[in-house]
């Protein structure tokens, strides 16, 4: 099971994802809401070390564990067979069992700081920047959301944020986790909840690209997006997207919408579809409500990502109650229920309170105007 976000060097994103399984799991969800009752703890093996969680989903050939550390660990073969059942009732770990984890697995060259929110890995000597940086991203998220209605309910775990040295260093440990990726900046995996970047290279995408991840890994963990409901890419990447400028967590900077634009979505949608003139913006939107078609193909991908950040940041800016609305529906469908493109059109048009060709063109103003 792999379920990925990352940011590339260039205005294109890849999404990752084992196919024959979307899991996805909200750490702030009561546990009674999986199932009649919740499971109780067992003991696996993690390469050396001996783990404990609670059992997710059970399948013939693989047992999808969630361990005290929020971690969601794929359990097959010998592993799967062999996990022991325990008496004692599920607990995350606390934030001290977590930072000594972290400082085990990545060794006596990196410290583990602890935020209010973050436990944050990263060279040692590097100083404070990184958390600062997360902190500030996950704070400016938070008030945006709850501004604008949006219900946030605290995740159980600390966030983690892993800072590798360099661009080289933070491939190594993409590898280590089966992550195949290039000319990334970061990345935030669900599968870990973590998000990974580097202390190299141009500051200014790497900025932008933390902001990007980090806006994941908050709606993830503070109830804004579901881990156990397939949500679609056009909400999950356009708030992203829409976190990427530095004016969203820059305070006075960015009080007018113009500021907390995103300079290069707009310039896609301005190349592209004649900054939303186009009778084929009309047509992306609709093709982004119905599927994530246009995300997974490559000559499309980059104008996925710029009309839905469109779609959401007019939503945001100019429709907060209808904001709230798409992310409260999106987050509280059936547990992995299947999303097709007729269940997708239906539910838009009743969160939003309009038919999708007039959204598009209100949308296309709204960008106008900026």
């Amino acid at each position: 099971m792999k379920n990925v976000h990352f940011r590339r060097d260039f205005p294109t994103r890849v999404w990752l994802t084992r196919t024959f399984l979307v899991i996805v799991f909200c750490w702030s969800t009561p546990l009674h809401h999986i199932g009649a009752a919740a499971p109780g703890m067992i003991e696996f093996q993690l390469g050396q070390d001996a783990r404990r969680g609670i059992p997710i989903m059970d399948f013939s050939s693989e047992l999808i564990v969630l361990g005290r550390d929020g971690q969601l660990h794929t359990l097959s073969g010998q592993a799967k067979e062999s996990v022991r059942n325990l008496k004692s009732t599920y607990e995350p770990a606390t934030t001290a069992e977590m930072r000594s984890r972290l400082q085990k697995e990545f060794g006596r060259n990196f410290e583990v700081l602890t935020t209010n929110h973050f436990l944050v890995v990263q060279p040692r000597g590097r100083g404070d920047r990184w958390p600062k940086m997360f902190e500030k991203s996950h704070r400016a998220f938070v008030s945006y959301m709850s501004r604008r209605g949006v219900k946030i309910r605290r995740g159980r775990f600390p966030m983690v944020a892993v800072v590798m040295p360099d661009s080289t260093a933070m491939y190594t440990e993409l590898e280590k986790m089966n992550v195949d990726a290039k000319r990334v900046a970061g990345i935030y995996a669900r599968e870990s909840n973590r998000v990974i970047t580097h202390d190299g290279g141009h500051q200014k995408l790497i900025a932008a690209t933390l902001r990007h991840e980090a806006a994941h890994q908050s709606a993830y963990n503070y109830n804004v997006h579901s881990r156990v409901v397939i949500t679609p890419r056009w909400v999950t990447e356009g708030i992203g997207q829409m976190f990427e400028p530095e004016a969203m967590v820059g305070g006075p900077s960015g009080l007018k919408p113009r500021d907390r634009a995103n300079l290069d979505s707009m310039a896609q949608i301005r190349s592209r579809y004649d900054g939303g003139r186009s009778p084929e913006f009309v047509s992306a939107v609709r093709d982004l409500v119905g599927s994530n078609e246009m995300f997974n193909n490559p000559k499309t991908t980059a104008d996925a990502y710029a009309v839905a950040w469109a779609m959401m940041f007019y939503l945001a800016e100019r429709d907060p109650k209808h904001f709230a609305k798409v992310l409260a529906g999106t987050s509280s469908r059936g547990t992995y229920q299947p999303y097709d493109r007729f269940a997708r059109l239906i539910d838009f048009e009743r969160w939003v309170g309009s038919d999708i060709d007039q959204f598009a063109k209100q949308v296309a103003w709204f960008v106008q105007s900026l």
